[in-house]
């Protein structure tokens, strides 16, 4: 007797969690080919992406962001796949999707930012990853990424604000930002820190 697809999806999800990833494909790959649904194409791309297959991730992708385009998660993977791809525009856009749908999602927000970043769209880059950091005030990396696009945008007091905010919490990206903000009148806080 044939498995169903959710005893697939389920065989696939024990596989995955042992390690074996894929196992772990080819029983999602069933369970889609039985019921197509957006949670196990999304699956199917999670795990392409792991193995750095992306352009198979986008396509999973993709077909989850079809399949439920209500779920801004869905649009937010697309939008970082496409991202790692080297096509910037393109994932902003799906960011953007997911953001219509859920404003509060700091990951979308944060990608999306990176991507103005690539762009050289360090004004828009700011603007994005300051929301990010507003949703999760204790991202390290997202300060790192806001303190250089402020650097970038020739606005090096709010770049220093950033460099001092992260030596409260982070002082490895503070000394970090720091270096790569070019910020010489900070050279005796980053001896403080590295003291």
């Amino acid at each position: 007797m044939p498995l169903g697809p959710w005893l697939h999806r389920l065989h696939g999800w024990l596989l995955h969690f042992l390690g074996r990833d894929g196992a772990a494909y080819a029983a999602y790959q069933e369970a889609f080919r039985h019921a197509p649904a957006a949670a196990t194409a999304a699956c199917l791309g999670y795990l392409a992406t792991r193995q750095e297959r992306l352009e198979e991730a986008e396509a999973w992708y993709a077909s989850s962001a079809s399949l439920a385009p209500e779920r801004g998660e869905h649009h937010f993977n697309l939008g970082y796949v496409r991202d790692r791809l080297g096509r910037p525009r393109q994932a902003i856009a799906a960011f953007d999707v997911a953001l219509g749908l859920n404003p509060q999602l700091d990951r979308a927000w944060y990608g999306k930012g990176l991507a103005h970043a690539t762009l050289g769209e360090h004004e828009a880059a700011a603007t994005a990853l300051e929301k990010a950091v507003e949703l999760q005030p204790i991202n390290g990396i997202a300060y790192y990424h806001l303190g250089m696009a402020y650097h970038h945008a020739g606005r090096h007091q709010e770049s220093e604000r950033i460099a001092r905010r992260l030596a409260a919490f982070e002082p490895r990206l503070a000394r970090q930002l720091m270096r790569d903000g070019e910020h010489p009148q900070l050279l005796s806080l980053v001896a403080h820190l590295e003291a």
